[in-house]
């Protein structure tokens, strides 16, 4: 018995390197009712969950994870709030897996309280000590994946984030299940997990390394697409040009001089092409000192580049709108990557929660009407005017007086 719930144990590394709480429900669920309704559970499995503590499967146990889980959810929709949970659930869920495993090893409410108190020795409960190092580990490997989506799309307008936040809520229910029933399969298709991860990150991380290049004058290695060296200042003969999302393409830039501005879109500095780190206007570039949008000329510019687009933008959108239900989503894509993000991503978190929602709830009742031919046609070009209207507004605002 003690064999199978190190083996749970170890296979709960998965589901909670992803989810804190949703995992730890679904557990206290199975412990709870697997033994009365699934008759081909494993002897040693169904023993462990029969014997599991009532501190772990009671009726207020159950209601704390299961309002904590559901909360976990809502709150991994939204971009914003996402960005909150990253600074605390890496450390929140070695934790919650550490207290699931507790529940499940088996002891009597009097023998847990004993042992977590006064005659736990450092074998019992290095167990427990490994798991949350696995999680920790583990959670740690997943940022770093999806770290390179955030750099490129923190406010997630391609919606690849909000894709990933569903596929890891499936896996962080189904994931206790399968590790219940099957616990040897859960620990194979884990292990499978993070090798991916660990050749996804080693792939991106040489990617990136792969895009610098040495400077011709001092030899230290700049990004591929800087304007100059970030050491030496030494201008770059050709930089290279950047992806939809940001990266280093092999191909020199097509337009030298708007090759700057394409950068701070990208929320890379207009110099030396090192990623900004916060979500604010005014920042020096933290490799060549570069002042953000301190020179007056090249923050007008930087709009008027902007405004250039917006007819193109609406055209694009009205064609996308045409396309009843079906064309929603990409239309809405389309015109947050070409007009919103370039200026939504250098206005702190904090006030630009309070944009998004400010305009989203008219939007609810707009969408209503993309079904309608014709009609229809209006609405994502709508969206995508008073998007712009509000965030170039507060953008422009955050600027210096001398800009306006």
């Amino acid at each position: 018995m003690q064999f199978t719930t190190l083996i749970f144990g170890a296979g709960s590394v998965g589901p909670f390197a992803s989810r804190a709480f949703v995992p730890a429900f679904i557990t206290a669920m199975m412990m709870r009712f697997t033994p009365q309704y699934v008759s081909w559970i494993s002897d040693d499995m169904a023993t462990v969950a029969s014997d599991a503590p009532s501190w772990f499967t009671s009726d207020i146990s159950l209601l704390i994870f299961g309002l904590l889980a559901a909360l976990e959810i809502a709150a991994t929709k939204s971009p914003d709030l996402r960005a909150f949970f990253r600074e605390v659930d890496q450390y929140i869920k070695p934790v919650v897996a550490v207290i699931t495993y507790m529940g499940i090893t088996s002891m009597q409410d009097i023998d847990f309280v004993q042992q977590a108190t006064q005659h736990a020795g450092f074998a019992d409960a290095l167990p427990a000590l490994m798991i949350g190092l696995g999680v920790f580990w583990m959670g740690t490997l997943r940022s770093g994946v999806l770290g390179f989506f955030i750099d490129a799309d923190e406010d997630d307008d391609t919606g690849v984030q909000g894709l990933f936040s569903w596929a890891e809520d499936v896996w962080a229910f189904f994931g206790p299940v399968l590790l219940i029933l099957f616990p040897i399969v859960m620990l194979v298709l884990m292990g499978i997990v993070a090798g991916l991860m660990v050749l996804a990150q080693k792939r991106a991380q040489a990617k990136e390394e792969k895009s610098k290049t040495a400077c011709a004058n001092c030899g230290e290695m700049i990004y591929g697409s800087a304007v100059q060296c970030f050491a030496c200042q030494t201008p770059t003969a050709s930089p290279n040009a950047l992806s939809f999302l940001g990266r280093s393409l092999a191909e020199p830039t097509p337009d030298p001089q708007a090759h700057p501005y394409k950068l701070v879109e990208k929320k890379r500095c207009p110099v030396c092409a090192t990623r900004f780190e916060k979500r604010a206007i005014h920042q020096s570039c933290t490799a060549c000192g570069h002042e953000l949008f301190n020179d007056p000329i090249f923050a007008n510019a930087y709009l008027a580049r902007s405004d250039a687009r917006l007819p193109i933008v609406l055209v694009v959108s009205a064609l996308f709108s045409l396309i009843p239900v079906v064309g929603l989503i990409p239309g809405v894509i389309y015109y947050r990557m070409a007009l919103i993000a370039p200026l939504r991503k250098y206005i702190p978190r904090s006030r630009a929660i309070l944009l998004r929602w400010s305009i989203r709830i008219g939007f609810f009742f707009l969408i209503m009407f993309q079904w309608l031919p014709l009609a229809g046609g209006l609405v994502i070009p709508i969206m995508a005017l008073v998007n712009y209207t509000v965030y170039r507004s507060a953008f422009k605002a955050m600027l210096d007086p001398q800009t306006e």
